[in-house]
């Protein structure tokens, strides 16, 4: 097999026994090349994946991990677009850390998959991400985000906290369904803490 310097558009694909996430890379005139597949870590408190770049990446297939203090995946560069194409990120222990972790980061784009199970929240987003299409339940909490983020379409139910967090009103909230969370199933309360709702929303089967 060939091997491509760092800046190549071409990249060799490696197999993770754990699951696997694929960069795909595009010229300007939009062509897809190989897939980059990172590994998970082999052993430390750390995240099973690291994104570490900027570029739109793929879950290619359900994910389970129980590594105490670990994130599933940690996004530690801007401008990342994560798609879980309708798979699940499972913790199947309390003790982990965040399903998806993008703390500090900005512009990330997180959306279509399941999250459950995690020690800490579903997803932690950073400035300005953009989060839909996921379904969070049994974490610590659902989705925390920073200022100027957006999270649409998606089902929080059933996290030990708060379903959705937001650091300001700059964030905003469109067709959500939040249910049960911070261990309220009746009314608004303990569903959502900051951020604007844009509409549409239910909590706990009020509107919210």
């Amino acid at each position: 097999m060939k091997h491509h310097g760092a800046r190549s558009w071409g990249r060799s694909l490696i197999v993770s026994a754990s699951f696997a996430i694929a960069i795909f890379a595009s010229s300007a005139a939009h062509a897809q090349h190989a897939a980059i597949v990172i590994e998970p870590n082999a052993a430390g408190a750390k995240a099973l994946s690291v994104i570490s770049k900027p570029g739109s990446y793929v879950l290619g297939r359900d994910f389970v991990f129980s590594r105490s203090g670990a994130d599933g995946i940690a996004i530690t560069s801007p401008n990342v677009t994560l798609d879980l194409q309708g798979f699940s990120i499972i913790s199947t222990s309390t003790r982990t850390g965040a399903g998806v972790d993008a703390t500090g980061q900005s512009n990330v784009i997180i959306r279509d998959g399941i999250i459950s199970g995690c020690g800490g929240a579903a997803i932690i987003g950073g400035t300005g991400a953009n989060i839909s299409g996921i379904t969070a339940s049994g974490n610590g909490s659902g989705i925390t985000c920073g200022v100027g983020c957006v999270a649409a379409d998606n089902v929080i139910q059933g996290n030990t906290g708060v379903g959705m967090t937001f650091s300001d009103a700059t964030s905003g909230y469109l067709a959500n369904v939040l249910q049960g969370n911070n261990g309220n199933t009746v009314g608004t309360s303990g569903q959502v803490s900051g951020g604007t709702s844009l509409g549409q929303n239910l909590c706990n089967g009020t509107t919210c």
